[in-house]
C-alpha cells in the first residue's frame, strides 16, 4: 500500500524570514516544500504529514504541546494495512540550550527533535574550515582563532572552537574583538566561568586590533617565535553584512579527500564600502604587516547570494552564510555531520550490551532517535574532534578498501590519550562541571578535572580505550585510516624540465610512492611559488593531498605572480589545500621541510650545500624540543628501494648506485655519497637525473 502522506511535501511553519530560507534551502536541496501558517496548520490532517518544521516560531513549546495529541488522534483515523515509517516534528531554535518541549509517549508516531541553527552551523562550518587548518601541529604550531564581532553565530563558533582546538600543544589561543567587549566578556564569562582553563582568551575593543595583532619582536618577523602565536583563523561576525556580490565557486575534491572535511572555493567581488568586509580587508592587511600571516578569514554575509570569479578573490576572505548552511535538507532532514557521532553511540551500546546490561535501563542507551539530547551532544562534540586527532597524528580517513591494517603505536595512543583528556575536560567545563575531589553530579563536582598527567592509570586507560577505538569506529563507517607520507617540494633548479616531460616526471615519481608505499596517503608540501611546482601538484593531486607553505604573506605572494593566469592556477590550487601552514620567512621554511618531509623531491640533479646545514640545525633542534622523528613503517624493509640505492624511474641504468654520484658536483652543491651525507639527517631525498628525463631515489643518504 502506498501511503498518500510519503509525497507531500515537507511543511514550515514559523518567523518570516527564518521559514523562507528553510523552504528555500529545501527546495534547492531537490525537496518538495512550503510555507503554512497558523490558520491552515489548525486545519490540517496531520495523519497526512510526513515533515512539520516549525522555525523557531513564537510562543513554541505550546505549539508543540498543542500538536502532540493531535497526531495521536490522527493515528487512531489512520489506514491500516501498510507500514508507518512516523512522522517528524522539526523544531528549530536560535542555539543551545533549547526550550523546554513536551516530549510524545514512546508509542507515539510522532518523533520530535530540536535542530540549534547556529550551533549546527558552527559544527558545520569548523569541519569545513577547523583550527588547524592555518596550523600544523606536527611542527608544533599553536591554533589562535580571532573573532572580530560578536553577532551571530559568532558565539556558537567561539564555544565549538573551545571544544576543537586540543592537539597537544598547550591551551589554544582565542582573542575576541567588538565594540562590546567588556559586556560580552562579562556575559561569556559568567555563562562560562570555566573557560579561561579551556584557552588563552583575550576581550578587546575594535580600536585596539593593531596593538593586539603586533607581536612582541615585531621589528623582525623572522626573529624567533613570538610569545602570542600568529592568528591562524579568524571569523569576522558584524551586525548587518550588507554585501553585493560574494562568489563561492563549486570544488570537486580528489578522490582521496572526500572523506576528509571538505575545502571550498571561494572569492569576493564585493561593495568596498560594506562594513563587514571593509573590516575583514583591514584585517588581512594588518595581520601582514604585524604578523607576516595569511590565514583564511570567514565573512559572514547574511543573506547574500553567491556570485562572483576566483579571479577577484584575494585567497583569504571566505563569506560563510550561517543561515543557509543550517538550512540545507543534509542537515535539517538527513542528519549531516552526525553520521560519526551515530556511530560512536552505537559502539558503546553494543560495548555495555557486550558487558550484559541492559539497554532499556540505561539513559545513554536508548536508540538514538530517542537519545536525550545531552547525550546526542556528547556524542557529536566526540565525533567533532576525531579530525584533530588525525591531524595530530598524520592521519586521514579513506574508503576502507585503501586499507589493510592499521593500528595506532603506543607513543600514539599515550599522545592521542592526553589530547582526548583535554578535549573531555572542555567539554566539561563548557557544561558546568568543576574541579572536586570527590564527585557530585548534582553539583557538578568531578574529581578528573585534572592534568593528564596526574590521572591514576585506570582513568588514563579509560582515554586510552577511547583512541584505541578510532580505527575500529571508521571501519563502522566504511572508512579506513591511513598515515599521511609528507613529500616536500623543493624549488626547481635550472635542471628542471616543464610540461609534458615535468608530468611524465610527476608521473613516475606517483607509481615510484604508490609501489613502496601502498599504505600510505601521500601529502605534497610546497609554496607553489613557481609554475613547474604547480604543474607538478596538479598532476600528483589526482591522489593526493596539498599542505600549502607560505612563508610570505598570501598579497605579496599573489602580487609577484604574473600573467593573470599565474595568479588563477595558483588560487584554484589553493582552494583544493587542506592545509595552508604560514612560516616565519625562508629560515622557517626551511626548518619546517628538514622537520616534516619524510621525503624531499629535489627538482634538479644535485642538493644545495645550504639544504645539508638546514638539516642537521633543524634535526637537531628537533631533539632539543621534542618533535616527533619521521617514523618507520613496515614498508621501508625489504622493499625494492632498500636502503643505499637508487632507481631511475626513466627506466636506464640508475646514475645512482649504492649511494656514489658518478658525476662531478659543482661548489654550492653537495654531493650524495652514502650515510655521512646531510650530516645524518633521516630524511629521504628525490633528485633529477643529470639530464632531467629521470628521477633517482637516494634511500637512505
Amino acid at each position: 500500500m502506498t501511503l498518500p502522506f510519503l509525497h507531500t511535501p515537507v511543511l514550515v511553519l514559523g518567523k518570516d524570514l527564518l521559514a523562507e530560507q528553510v523552504v528555500l534551502g529545501l527546495r534547492r536541496d531537490g525537496h518538495r516544500a512550503r510555507r503554512i501558517d497558523r490558520r491552515e496548520l489548525a486545519a490540517l490532517d496531520l495523519s497526512r504529514v510526513s515533515v512539520l518544521i516549525l522555525a523557531d516560531p513564537e510562543e513554541g513549546p505550546a505549539l508543540v504541546a498543542e500538536l502532540i495529541p493531535r497526531g495521536r488522534e490522527a493515528d487512531r483515523h489512520r489506514h491500516s494495512g501498510g507500514p508507518w515509517p512516523g512522522r517528524r516534528l522539526i523544531f528549530m531554535h536560535s542555539r543551545d540550550p533549547a526550550p523546554a518541549l513536551p516530549l510524545p509517549a514512546p508509542d507515539d508516531h510522532l518523533r520530535v527533535e530540536t535542530f540549534a541553527i547556529e550551533d549546527r552551523a558552527a559544527r558545520t562550518l569548523l569541519r569545513r574550515w577547523p583550527p588547524h587548518l592555518g596550523v600544523d601541529p606536527g611542527f608544533g604550531q599553536a591554533p589562535h582563532l580571532l573573532i572580530l564581532g560578536f553577532a551571530p553565530p559568532a558565539r556558537s563558533l567561539l564555544l565549538q572552537a573551545l571544544r576543537l582546538a586540543h592537539y597537544g600543544q598547550g591551551r589554544p589561543w582565542i582573542s575576541l574583538v567588538c565594540d562590546r567587549h567588556e559586556t560580552v566578556a562579562a556575559e561569556f564569562l559568567a555563562a562560562y566561568p570555566q573557560a579561561p582553563l579551556i584557552a588563552v582568551l583575550r576581550f578587546a575593543p575594535l580600536a585596539a586590533l593593531t596593538s593586539l595583532l603586533q607581536p612582541e619582536d615585531a621589528h623582525d618577523l623572522n626573529s624567533r617565535p613570538p610569545a602570542i602565536p600568529p592568528v591562524s583563523l579568524a571569523l569576522v561576525c558584524i551586525d548587518s553584512p550588507a554585501v553585493d556580490n560574494i562568489g563561492t565557486p563549486a570544488l570537486t575534491l580528489p578522490p582521496t579527500h572526500q572523506t576528509s572535511p571538505p575545502g571550498l572555493a571561494c572569492c569576493v567581488t564585493v561593495n568596498v564600502g560594506s562594513a563587514s568586509l571593509a573590516l575583514a580587508r583591514r584585517l588581512t592587511a594588518e595581520l601582514a604587516a604585524r604578523q607576516g600571516v595569511s590565514p583564511p578569514v570567514l565573512l559572514e554575509v547574511g543573506d547574500t547570494a553567491p556570485g562572483g570569479d576566483i579571479d577577484d578573490w584575494d585567497g583569504q576572505i571566505i563569506p560563510i552564510a550561517y543561515r543557509r548552511e543550517a538550512c540545507s535538507a543534509a542537515l535539517l532532514l538527513d542528519g549531516a555531520g552526525d553520521e560519526l557521532a551515530r556511530t560512536i553511540h552505537e559502539h558503546y551500546c553494543d560495548t555495555i550490551a557486550a558487558q550484559g546490561r541492559d539497554l532499556t535501563q540505561e539513559p545513554a542507551g536508548q536508540p538514538w532517535e530517542r537519545l536525550a539530547t545531552s547525550y546526542r551532544q556528547a556524542n557529536r562534540h566526540q565525533a567533532d574532534h576525531v579530525w584533530a586527532k588525525l591531524a595530530v597524528t598524520d592521519c586521514r580517513a579513506v574508503p576502507e578498501d585503501l586499507v589493510e591494517a592499521f593500528a595506532l603505536s603506543p607513543l600514539e595512543v599515550e599522545r592521542l590519550a592526553m589530547v582526548e583528556h583535554e578535549r573531555w575536560a572542555a567539554d566539561r567545563y563548557l557544561d558546568g562541571w568543576s574541579y572536586a575531589p570527590v564527585r557530585d553530579n548534582a553539583r557538578k563536582l568531578h574529581p578528573q578535572l585534572i592534568p593528564y598527567a596526574d590521572l591514576s592509570e585506570p582513568m588514563k586507560d579509560l582515554d586510552r580505550f577511547a583512541v584505541r577505538g578510532l580505527p575500529t569506529l571508521a571501519a563502522r563507517l566504511g572508512l579506513g585510516i591511513q598515515r599521511l607520507l609528507i613529500l616536500g617540494v623543493h624549488p626547481p633548479g635550472p635542471a628542471c624540465p616543464t610540461a609534458k616531460p615535468l608530468r611524465r616526471l610527476a608521473l613516475a615519481l606517483e607509481e615510484g610512492l604508490r609501489e613502496r608505499y601502498p599504505d600510505r596517503a601521500l601529502v605534497i608540501a610546497s609554496t607553489l611559488a613557481d609554475a613547474r611546482e604547480r604543474d607538478l601538484a596538479r598532476v600528483l593531486m589526482e591522489a593526493a593531498g596539498l599542505f600549502l607553505l607560505l612563508p610570505r604573506p598570501l598579497s605579496q605572494i599573489l602580487a609577484g605572480l604574473t600573467p593573470p593566469a599565474a595568479r588563477r592556477d595558483f588560487l584554484d590550487l589553493l582552494t583544493r589545500a587542506e592545509r595552508r601552514i604560514s612560516l616565519r620567512g625562508e629560515a622557517e621554511l626551511a626548518t619546517w621541510f628538514a622537520r616534516r618531509a619524510e621525503i624531499h623531491l629535489v627538482l634538479d640533479h644535485r642538493v644545495p650545500a645550504s639544504f645539508a646545514e638546514t638539516s642537521a640545525t633543524a634535526q637537531a633542534g628537533a631533539r632539543m624540543e621534542g618533535f616527533f622523528a619521521p617514523r618507520a613503517t613496515a614498508s621501508d624493509a625489504g622493499s625494492a628501494f632498500d636502503s643505499g640505492h637508487a632507481v631511475d624511474m626513466s627506466g636506464r641504468t640508475p646514475a645512482l648506485e649504492t649511494g656514489t654520484h658518478g658525476e662531478a658536483i659543482d661548489k654550492g652543491s653537495t654531493e650524495v655519497s652514502g650515510r655521512n651525507n646531510l650530516m645524518g639527517m633521516p630524511n629521504k631525498c628525490i633528485l633529477l637525473n643529470p639530464d632531467g628525463a629521470g628521477l633517482t631515489w637516494t634511500f637512505d643518504y
